[in-house]
């Protein structure tokens, strides 16, 4: 078993485990290492027996590399940590598997973390982070070459989830394939791949900010524009809720919501129209053969009466009429 030291020329790889350490060890162990930059709790369902953790990596001077696997922990960086250690790091964390979404907590912001997602952490500000038991994929960047890209401060970047982008996928996918490659590489190897990943990572970020995917500007428009595609695309799903909506488009719901406030609108209000406009044109469609009540259930209402009652408040008559009208005016269609 290593731990992490001081960077070699080429880099240094580690490893790190509880299993070789006593069950009653492990999690001070776990706290004193892999976790020393934070202060961990460990849930009460996982506070008794064993606790499972690994983590493997390479570090140098440019940057640090960590794919590991853990049962439940709550990671608490405090202000004292961030004095502690001096806060020059910038972390993006890649979730690859989770049995469920991690809730990051900044202040009074709560964040909902799924798997696949890519969490951006600035070792400045105080967080809490709750997982289950997970793999992840944490690349650790200098605060300095972050801010030489940006040419701003990275603080901006704290606390948010990188954009779903075929850029960012790429990030992923390498950065995955490395972490399951570096045990059967040797040095060299690991540093070209490390001082690849960084690039990657720091011309990520670049464009995330240049092209305002992490800003409030133009990308609000194309966000909404998206936010509304996806409503429109699934009005189907009974889950398709302000939480699953942020999820998907990987931003917080506070932001979701605020991007319709700026139209004067909300989140639901928008689901409820698409749904009752999508049911109207069905029923004034005169070839539409299905019964109302499935096209009440295709536009996402499970309950025939609280359909009824929406559509009449918003069209001021009953689907059954708006069905017998258009079937009314077309030739042949009437009875």
């Amino acid at each position: 078993m290593s731990r992490p030291g001081a960077a070699s020329p080429l880099g240094r790889y580690f490893v790190l485990s509880t299993a070789q350490v006593a069950p009653r060890d492990q999690r001070d162990f776990w706290r004193d290492t892999a976790l020393n930059r934070s202060e961990p709790d460990f849930p009460s369902a996982a506070s008794s027996g064993s606790f499972q953790a690994r983590v493997r990596g390479v570090a140098a001077a440019g940057g640090e590399l960590r794919e590991g696997l853990s049962d439940a922990v709550i990671m608490r960086r405090t202000a004292s940590c961030c004095r502690r250690d001096g806060s020059d790091e910038i972390m993006l964390s890649f979730i690859v598997e989770a049995d469920r979404p991690g809730q990051y907590r900044r202040g009074d912001s709560v964040l909902e973390v799924p798997a696949g997602a890519v969490m951006i952490n600035d070792s400045a500000v105080p967080f809490i982070m709750a997982m289950g038991r997970y793999r992840s994929v944490n690349l650790r960047l200098p605060r300095a070459a972050v801010a030489a890209v940006l040419r701003r401060d990275p603080a901006m970047l704290g606390g948010r989830l990188l954009s779903p982008s075929p850029f960012n996928t790429l990030l992923f996918g390498f950065l995955t394939q490395f972490a399951g490659a570096m045990a059967a590489m040797d040095d060299a190897a690991r540093q070209a791949a490390l001082t690849a990943a960084i690039d990657l990572a720091l011309a990520s970020l670049h464009r995330e900010v240049s092209d305002g995917m992490l800003g409030e500007g133009e990308h609000a428009d194309g966000l909404r524009q998206a936010a509304r595609r996806y409503i429109d695309g699934n009005l189907h799903r009974q889950d398709l809720s302000p939480d699953h909506i942020a999820r998907t488009l990987r931003c917080s719901r506070t932001h979701l919501y605020r991007l319709f406030a700026q139209d004067g609108g909300t989140v639901m209000g928008y689901l409820r129209e698409a749904r009752l406009a999508r049911s109207h044109a069905m029923l004034a469609d005169a070839a539409c053969r299905l019964t109302i009540g499935e096209i009440a259930l295709l536009c996402g209402f499970d309950d025939p009466s609280t359909f009824s009652r929406g559509f009449r408040r918003r069209y001021g008559c009953q689907p059954g009429d708006v069905r017998r009208e258009a079937r009314v005016m077309t030739p042949g269609m009437a009875g």
